[in-house]
């Protein structure tokens, strides 16, 4: 029995996807002007220039100014990995465009910065 009970906990825990770390990229003005690049290119046209997924081809895209509506979560781990790995049935994965890694940050930062100002990490000098 203990043996069943062992590999039944064995299959669920792989079963669990497990979150990547989260890239750790300072929140620099440079950071922030390469993440705006990489959002106007690749993000806006789905969630609107400023972010409010107010675009009316999409309808499903989410709000990204209101951290609390993220539905997979809004920890730079979550954020990383549906910018990696896509989001629902709408947002592409962009893990394949976005070879390196602290690009996948950058974009992160900046989508952070259209946060609510008591709620955005604060600009590294």
């Amino acid at each position: 029995m203990k043996q069943y009970i062992l590999l039944l906990g064995l299959l669920v825990a792989t079963a669990v996807p497990v979150l990547a770390a989260a890239i750790i990229v300072p929140n620099t003005a440079q950071s922030l002007e390469r993440g705006r690049e990489s959002f106007a290119s690749r993000c806006a046209e789905c969630h609107g220039r400023d972010g409010r997924g107010h675009v009316e081809v999409i309808a499903d895209a989410g709000d990204l100014t209101e951290p609390l509506l993220y539905r997979n979560g809004s920890t730079d781990e979550a954020i990383d990995s549906s910018i990696r790995d896509g989001a629902g049935a709408g947002m592409p994965a962009y893990g394949n465009e976005l070879k390196n890694p602290d690009d996948v940050g950058h974009l992160r930062n900046y989508i952070k910065s259209l946060w609510p100002a008591d709620k955005r990490p604060p600009i590294e000098k």
